[in-house]
């Protein structure tokens, strides 16, 4: 009841918490957190000791050799020290190096928990496959890194993808697994040896259709399935896996509701829209091929016939050309920027700024 402002009141206070001493470490930081608020504003010293928490034990850690810039497995740092978070790691303390493997996987399953999309999860593995069969264990120096990427026959935009993904790796192995990567000596971890290359992405003008080419669609649609699907397509300007996935369920009369990579949100529908929809399936998925789910690379060969037959030519004739068309559609008869975000399911507006700058020249032009 009374503020202790003795220390070993607070040692007494943390050791009798029934948590295990990693635990105890946060609930020590905030001590030495209101302490030190108190003794700037009410002029209390601080009894909280000035390390702790007490009895934690010392998680193994990965270090890089600053010499070779090699991991040393199994091995000890003989001449350098490593300083983080205000602890001294003594020349003599023994590391351990992870493979990329367990890396990896330990990554993933951190990402599930933050709920991360279930398409976004699904692609890791074989995103990460082609790395973990160059580097069995952890990369530790940059020119490895940039080694993998331009190893890599792929677009710019591929290699950058890769490139971000690998930044997200190494930053959660340092926040989460406690890997040190370590530099010259007296340098702190968090000036990594490692860093990542700046991908250069030529920017490319995203290929739009004008109304009349959407128009010139539908014509070509061999039954109603097709124009329901065309129609929704470009009246939600909702992505190929959010259409595929809707279900009888998720539609109502003004709106629907789609589950994308940022969650559920609400869509706005017409009332054509909401007419087809209800005509396909009494429950469950709407588009469906034989009796099950439409799959997503049949809706991508269906797209790209029609856009053919209706005179279209080019290599990505699919759903993400509609999704672009609608979407300047909306920009070029005074739709703004926010509302757009929203139905495009868009997490910032600079996402969502590429289409007024498309839109632009049709309005000059008009």
């Amino acid at each position: 009841p009374d503020l202790p402002t003795d220390t070993p009141s607070i040692e007494a206070f943390l050791k009798k918490r029934k948590e295990t001493p990693a635990h105890r470490g946060p609930v020590f930081k905030q001590l030495q957190a209101f302490y030190s608020y108190l003794e700037q504003f009410e002029g209390i010293s601080s009894p909280v000791p000035p390390s702790g928490p007490m009895g934690r034990p010392r998680k193994v850690k990965m270090v890089i050799n600053p010499g070779s810039g090699q991991l040393l497995e199994n091995s000890t740092l003989l001449d350098e020290k490593v300083v983080k978070g205000g602890t001294k790691v003594l020349p003599g303390s023994t590391y351990t190096s992870i493979s990329t493997a367990e890396a990896v996987s330990a990554f993933i399953k951190s990402r599930q928990v933050q709920g991360v999309s279930k398409r976004t999860l699904e692609g890791y593995p074989s995103r990460f496959k082609p790395f973990i069969g160059k580097y069995p264990m952890l990369p530790a120096t940059t020119e490895e890194i940039e080694e993998f990427l331009g190893s890599l026959k792929l677009e710019p935009e591929t290699r950058w993808s890769y490139n971000k993904d690998l930044k997200a790796l190494y930053h959660f192995l340092e926040e989460r697994k406690g890997i040190q990567l370590a530099n010259r000596p007296g340098a702190f971890p968090n000036k990594n040896l490692i860093t990542f290359p700046r991908i250069k992405v030529p920017r490319k003008v995203r290929r739009v259709l004008n109304l009349e080419e959407l128009r010139q669609l539908f014509p070509h649609a061999e039954n109603f399935q097709e124009r329901a699907l065309l129609t929704a397509l470009i009246d939600t300007k909702i992505r190929a896996s959010e259409l595929l996935s809707l279900a009888r369920e998720n539609v109502f009369q003004d709106h629907i509701v789609v589950s994308g990579k940022t969650g559920e949100r609400s869509v706005p529908i017409n009332h054509e829209t909401y007419a087809m929809l209800t005509q396909l399936a009494e429950s469950g998925p709407l588009f469906r091929t034989n009796g099950k789910r439409m799959r997503r690379e049949f809706l991508r060969i269906m797209l790209r016939r029609l856009m053919e037959q209706s005179g279209l030519r080019g290599e990505r004739l699919g759903p993400q050309i509609l999704r672009h068309s609608a979407s300047v559609e909306h920009m070029m008869h005074g739709g703004d920027l926010l509302s757009l975000k929203e139905e495009l399911g868009h997490t910032t507006t600079r996402m969502t700024e590429v289409y007024g700058q498309l839109a632009f020249p049709q309005v000059k032009q008009r």
